[in-house]
């Protein structure tokens, strides 16, 4: 698909100005897992990159799917799930570990495409 518009990921980039050696990932339409996915990304490329910052902006927009009907039984997404945001900057630094909140401990990802019931649950 074609889209004129630039990425989040990209308006970020321009609008603080970061240098050109950036590494930008643009995970889109996995739902609230893209931001768990984004979390073990940021941990692994920190593993392999010493004294660096990586950021994750995670968004959920479900403007694409909002129910615009009358029928009550349909608009409970609408009610559910809502537009919103968050940021977290990671770092690996030792200089920045006195002033940090929290401390990635560790990180789970399965994957079961390969199990027919699992992938089928998801087919519409």
């Amino acid at each position: 698909m074609f889209c004129t518009s630039p990425s989040l990921s990209s308006m970020i980039v321009n609008h603080y100005t970061l240098k050109n050696d950036i590494k930008s990932f643009n995970i889109s339409g996995m739902g609230c897992s893209a931001g768990v996915i984004s979390l073990d990304l940021a941990k692994c490329i920190l593993k392999n990159t010493s004294d660096s910052y990586a950021v994750v902006v995670s968004t959920e927009i479900i403007t694409a799917n909002w129910y615009f009907g009358n029928d009550k039984s349909m608009m409970h997404p609408n009610c559910i799930f809502r537009c919103g945001g968050a940021a977290v900057l990671f770092s690996n630094k030792s200089k920045d570990r006195s002033r940090s909140k929290y401390e990635l401990v560790h990180t789970v990802r399965t994957h079961k495409a390969a199990d027919e019931q699992a992938y089928q649950c998801a087919i519409q």
